[in-house]
């Protein structure tokens, strides 16, 4: 049995809307009392048993407190912390740690506020009370074993609610770092900045992504016969219906062959290297287990590149190197797999940016064209290919090549986002060496992505960079001035204060009712015709909350809010 630890939580837990100087995020706060120094401080097996389940957040990390927390701060620093990083390792984009004020209307206890995610307050709750219950007490392998069980009920609503793309995540945690307004908008899309200043974004969808180019690359057969129609040198295809059509296919485009999937993404069902007939037909099932458009193309030999496109201009590039590791003349290949997965980044949990290397077992054929076991020892500097996949889902490292990449290439990779209408775009390509011209050493376009993995690895720079190249230089303008409550305002007036104009502020008196107040104040944020709006002394309090009421994260003396004349 558990005994009830010295501390106490007291009613109620109320939702408060960020933006204010406790935290910016929006979230829930609730009344503790910390224990007493004089009581027994958190278990030390507990913690070592939180750092082997909960590994730190890829990015975003916050300062780690002491792991022997003696008095209320450092106790409530210790109990943010494990609040913050269980939480994100859910996948939730919380930015913030936790913040404890004496409370103004109980002695003893702390006013906690908790930053969380939409939708999460009662399973951020739940994950605190855990939290609390299961620290202050002596652990044994029993009550270890109990508090896991237990946390697992806690840990899926707060799966459950974690944006899907890993992309949402770094543009929301880079509009964080930049101050940047953000609104929700559900089901994980977001606008960043106001009214006309504002972009919509779903994962790495933006509000400029045409649906029909989006469409159109989703299908890679019809995007390759589309580019070679506009002279985008890109491998011969053909779109297989059923095995007997296999080996007049196989024919006419030669082994070795690639077997794919053309409706699907991220190296799911992709077979590389097909040597003979039987083993394509076993590809060719295997992709028919997925989808029923199987695709058949010739093996490109090269290097794999992914090139990141907005607007029409290259920004970014990297070289995709399959899974391998690299022997040092002791270890095993098995036991350098091992070591090699156990480095957080390839965790494989939440938002870990590098995905676990495939197992010894399952490299046999490429470990036997190696001339290697599992058992055997690869001579130091050897490198040991483990996958013919580049991906990062298959366990592929990314390595930048931006500063390397010859002109033509670029421009090459800008022109096929421009031919498919794409406002951000990654292009695969399959050549030689990135840092010649594909006009002297030959390339292929492989494929097209609308909706581009951008990355963490090498790339966590380029979510602010796409934010400052979406979001106009100007930004829509709330402003408050001082004076002249009384008067009544038309569209087409300019606001005079302390002889300074604005012209184009686009508002209008305020209604009556607070109902049609937050209905205007929505309106104002989301109108994309919205240049700003002009706010006396009095509306101010009332827009501040409608702002904070539709989760918008901003600080009083931001450019994009409050400003004063």
């Amino acid at each position: 049995m558990l005994q009830r630890p010295d501390w106490d939580m007291q009613p109620p837990v109320t939702r408060y809307y960020g933006g204010s100087d406790v935290t910016r995020q929006p979230g829930f706060c609730v009344n503790i009392r910390p224990p007493s120094n004089a009581s027994e401080p958190v278990s030390r097996a507990f913690v070592t048993l939180l750092e082997r389940t909960f590994p730190e957040p890829v990015f975003g990390r916050l300062p780690k407190p002491s792991g022997h927390p003696v008095g209320p701060e450092t106790w409530f620093e210790w109990l943010g912390y494990w609040h913050h990083r269980i939480v994100r390792f859910a996948g939730l984009p919380v930015f913030e740690a936790p913040k404890a004020l004496p409370s103004p209307d109980m002695p003893n206890y702390y006013l906690v506020y908790f930053p969380s995610y939409e939708g999460t307050e009662n399973a951020s709750l739940s994950l605190l009370k855990w939290l609390l219950t299961v620290s202050m007490v002596p652990q044994t392998d029993t009550l270890v074993r109990e508090a896991m069980s237990s946390l697992e009920t806690v840990m899926k609503p707060l799966a459950d609610c974690a944006p899907t793309s890993a992309n949402i995540s770094r543009f929301l945690f880079a509009a964080f770092e930049a101050r940047l307004p953000v609104v929700s908008l559900g089901h994980h899309m977001f606008q960043i900045g106001i009214g006309a200043s504002g972009v919509w974004l779903d994962s790495s969808f933006t509000s400029s992504t045409p649906v029909m180019s989006a469409n159109l690359v989703r299908n890679k057969a019809a995007t390759s016969d589309f580019l070679a129609k506009a002279g985008i040198p890109v491998p011969r295809q053909a779109l297989a219906k059923n095995e007997a059509q296999l080996k007049p296919v196989a024919e006419a485009l030669g082994f070795p062959l690639v077997c794919k999937p053309a409706d699907l993404d991220g190296g799911k069902g992709v077979h590389l290297y097909l040597e003979d007939l039987p083993s394509l037909a076993e590809a060719f099932r295997q992709c028919r287990e997925l989808t029923d458009q199987v695709l058949v193309q010739p093996q490109v030999q090269g290097r794999d590149y992914r090139l990141t496109v907005h607007r029409g201009e290259c920004v970014w590039a990297i070289e995709r190197v399959p899974a391998s590791v690299i022997g040092n003349g002791k270890d095993t290949v098995s036991r350098l797999i091992e070591r090699e997965n156990a480095r957080p980044e390839r965790s494989g949990t939440g938002l870990s940016p590098l995905k676990p290397l495939p197992g010894a077992e399952s490299a046999k054929d490429l470990l036997n064209a190696q001339n290697l076991k599992p058992t055997s020892v690869p001579a130091t500097g050897q490198v040991v290919v483990l996958s013919h996949l580049p991906n990062v889902a298959a366990g592929g490292q990314p390595v930048p090549v931006y500063a390397d990449i010859h002109p033509d290439n670029a421009e090459l990779a800008a022109k096929v986002a421009r031919l498919c209408r794409l406002d951000l775009a990654g292009i695969d390509l399959i050549m030689p060496d990135i840092r010649h011209s594909w006009r002297d050493i030959g390339a292929w376009v492989i494929e097209v992505n609308a909706q581009p993995d951008i990355g963490q690895t090498t790339s966590a720079h380029l979510y602010g960079k796409l934010l400052g190249r979406m979001l106009p230089e100007k930004p829509v303008e709330i402003r408050y001035v001082e004076g002249r409550e009384r008067d009544a305002w038309g569209r087409a007036d300019r606001v005079s204060h302390k002889g300074r104009f604005w012209d184009g502020l686009s508002w209008q008196p305020l209604p009556e009712k607070t109902a049609e107040r937050i209905a205007w104040a929505r309106q104002c944020l989301l109108d994309d015709k919205c240049q700003g709006v002009w706010l006396d002394e009095v509306s101010w309090k009332w827009f501040r909350q409608a702002a904070t009421d539709l989760r918008i994260q901003w600080r009083p003396q931001d450019d994009y809010l409050n400003r004063r004349g």
